[in-house]
């Protein structure tokens, strides 16, 4: 697995099995560690995009945590990071869609400069309609994470909403930076311009924080229950245990 900040950060809070290990998630705790201590070793991930990021592992050998560095209530560490995940997937959302933004404002004003037979290249459809398409787009996915912020506002349910910002927004504005690379030619395919850094940066979004497979899993549980999750026990074997 990977932490952000790996080699750059000085404490980190780090999830551990404090419970039985048939409590599930209900008995992990978080604690806040010190990572300067003896025990701890770090490596670096040179990734493709979101360099400042500095993700990396983190490996603890023989590593002793005292109690005072428990935060929050024993065992229900999970139980926060999950609520954490409902706002900041939804944040993630806006995080791409502001890339995407920019790029699609920049390929229309291209598209008035560029010339092809002596007229604008926003006069060809095969140019202006992928750019109107990905507007409508845009305008659809900030509104579903205004949304899901709102619920949350709210004090309403919003798990399944995030899940949808997460594995939708990243996706659909990986595809838009991609087509205003294109917009701009064999230029745009050049680093001067920040295309393929957008398109690097989106694509890393679309891993952390929960991949997309996770994120449906997350809406299908949400609405008709655990029965959409693969590996747990269904009714009828809880039945069957119990006798």
């Amino acid at each position: 697995s990977s932490m952000s900040f790996s080699d750059q950060c000085d404490a980190a809070v780090i999830f551990a099995r404090t419970g039985k290990v048939e409590d599930g998630a209900r008995g992990v705790s978080a604690f806040f560690v010190d990572l300067a201590q003896s025990g701890i070793t770090r490596t670096h991930f040179d990734d493709i995009g979101t360099k400042p990021v500095g993700r990396g592992s983190v490996f603890f050998d023989d590593v002793f945590i005292p109690a005072e560095c428990l935060m929050a209530e024993e065992n229900k560490g999970f139980s926060k990071i999950m609520s954490g995940f409902d706002y900041s997937r939804a944040l993630i959302g806006l995080e791409c869609i502001g890339p995407a933004q920019a790029s699609v404002d920049e390929a229309w004003q291209y598209s008035t400069e560029r010339l092809a037979f002596e007229r604008p290249i926003a006069q060809f459809q095969g140019v202006s309609f992928p750019l109107a398409e990905a507007e409508t787009q845009l305008t659809m996915m900030r509104q579903l994470c205004y949304y899901t912020l709102s619920l949350r506002d709210r004090g309403l349910a919003h798990t399944a909403e995030a899940a949808m910002c997460k594995w939708y927004v990243q996706k659909v504005t990986c595809e838009i930076i991609h087509q205003c690379l294109l917009t701009h030619g064999h230029y745009g395919y050049t680093t001067d311009l920040p295309f393929h850094q957008r398109y690097l940066d989106v694509m890393g979004l679309q891993i952390g924080d929960g991949t997309a497979q996770i994120q449906k899993l997350v809406i299908a549980r949400e609405k008709v229950g655990r029965v959409a999750v693969q590996y747990a026990k269904q009714p009828s074997e809880l039945r069957q245990i119990s006798k």
